[in-house]
């Protein structure tokens, strides 16, 4: 495969292994030792990387933007599939969650158990993070039923603390369109610390942006 284009499952495998080292990195109680290794072996792989790193700019269904201009990627793909380098969905990316969304019927729906990395208060997921999942869970419903756009407003209501450790249920569905604007509710629960407790919810509302969605994203990074 090209730089352009790496291996995906090559790609998939070693983003898997430094989520699980980012894991185990933020749990550790390693001696300075073997965390002397970790940092060297970390920093000549990185030495190795940097001569195939892709410019830019970036989007999250490829290293660039080209797809977007030939029309998107196939509505009968996975949400990982159609963001496969996604921070929240993404196989390829190796600081993703990788929350296994999938469309059921009018609704995205996940379930997931954050881990050590994403924690906030003691025990609990950050509330930025909630947002960030927020924010794709609301707009990759809008993205795969074809009238996704770029986020123009997320409004959150945190309801209980989300914890760490334990199934997080999540759903989202798109309320109604009008013109170029997607509105989209979602919804967290968990069965802690009763059952299906609402941990969070969110509106959004999405913007379908006029003319090359590539050119607007070009715009917004300032490329041309």
């Amino acid at each position: 495969m090209s730089e352009k284009n790496p291996d995906p499952e090559a790609l998939t495998r070693a983003a898997a292994q430094v989520r699980r080292l980012n894991g185990h990195l933020r749990k550790t109680k390693a001696p300075r030792a073997l965390l002397e290794r970790v940092e060297r072996e970390a920093a000549a792989l990185c030495a190795e990387l940097a001569a195939h790193d892709h410019p830019g700019p970036y989007a999250q269904a490829g290293l660039d933007l080209s797809f977007v201009d030939q029309g998107g990627p196939p509505l009968h793909l996975t949400p990982a599939e159609f963001f496969p380098y996604s921070p929240i969905i993404g196989p390829l990316n190796p600081i993703s969650p990788l929350i296994r969304f999938e469309k059921k019927g009018d609704e995205m729906v996940a379930e997931h158990v954050f881990d050590a990395p994403w924690n906030g208060p003691p025990g609990s997921v950050h509330g930025g993070v909630i947002a960030l999942v927020f924010d794709e869970l609301l707009g990759c419903i809008g993205a795969v039923s074809n009238v996704g756009g770029f986020t123009g407003t997320l409004t959150i209501v945190y309801r209980s603390l989300t914890p760490i450790g334990r199934p997080i249920r999540m759903r989202s569905w798109i309320e109604r369109t009008e013109g170029v604007k997607t509105f989209v509710k979602g919804t967290m629960h968990c069965d802690f610390p009763k059952p299906d407790t609402l941990c969070a919810e969110a509106e959004g509302i999405f913007i379908r942006p006029k003319g090359s969605l590539g050119q607007q994203a070009l715009e917004r990074t300032g490329h041309r």
